[in-house]
């Protein structure tokens, strides 16, 4: 699944739209200082892998494995969803691991900072990328909740920290429009005419991990 990621800065970027600038003004000046500081980071944020949330989050990993979410890069191998990629008029004994079209869906960050390496032909991977597809294969936490590196650390950091800070740092709190990016008529095993329950889904813990209630109110 990709990450739809919806932060303060694309508000506020939409905002100057409505906005008559001074034709000398420049954006980080329009804007202000500590929204383009704010834009900054949230343009360094990297992935860093599910290992790095279940430090903090160790009940929602452990529900995390079971789910089907957990395991969509496997059903991609060879021999593996038969049934499904047959109904799909996919090649059951095709390994499609290495097909972009699936990974940007069946991989966290699949392209970018930090996330699964892009598949580029005729280009190998190095040895750090080999390790990095390894850790960041199925729909991990931050395929909803956004690349962790700045967000992760700062929650750890600051036990009482307020939820608006940490949507600045590139949190995204989930919703419908996470789930269709990947969840649409372009999923070869979803039916054409088929409409994604989101409520449905959420509910499912097949597919979704539970909630556990955190500690404190943030």
């Amino acid at each position: 699944m990709k990450s739809l990621i919806v932060s303060s800065c694309v508000l506020v970027l939409l905002a100057t739209l409505f906005v008559l600038l001074p034709r000398d003004a420049t954006l980080p000046s329009a804007l202000g200082a500590a929204d383009a500081e704010a834009c900054a980071r949230l343009d360094e944020a990297e992935y860093i892998g599910v290992d790095g949330c279940k430090k903090c989050h160790f009940k929602h990993w452990m529900s995390w494995k079971k789910t089907d979410m957990a395991k969509t890069f496997d059903v991609l191998k060879a021999g593996e969803a038969k049934e499904e990629k047959v109904k799909a008029k996919l090649d059951p004994d095709k390994d499609y691991t290495k097909d972009a079209s699936c990974l940007e869906c069946h991989t966290t960050g699949y392209g970018k900072k930090g996330g699964y390496p892009a598949v580029v032909e005729g280009k190998a991977w190095t040895d750090d990328e080999k390790k990095r597809a390894a850790d960041m294969e199925g729909v991990q936490c931050e395929s909803c909740h956004g690349p962790g590196s700045k967000y992760s650390p700062y929650k750890k950091d600051n036990e009482d920290y307020k939820i608006d800070d940490v949507l600045k740092l590139g949190l995204v709190h989930p919703n419908k429009d996470n789930c269709v990016t990947c969840h649409n008529e372009s999923n070869p095993t979803q039916p054409k005419d088929a409409k994604f329950d989101y409520e449905a889904y959420t509910k499912d813990p097949k597919k979704i991990h539970v909630h556990v209630p955190l500690k404190k109110k943030h």
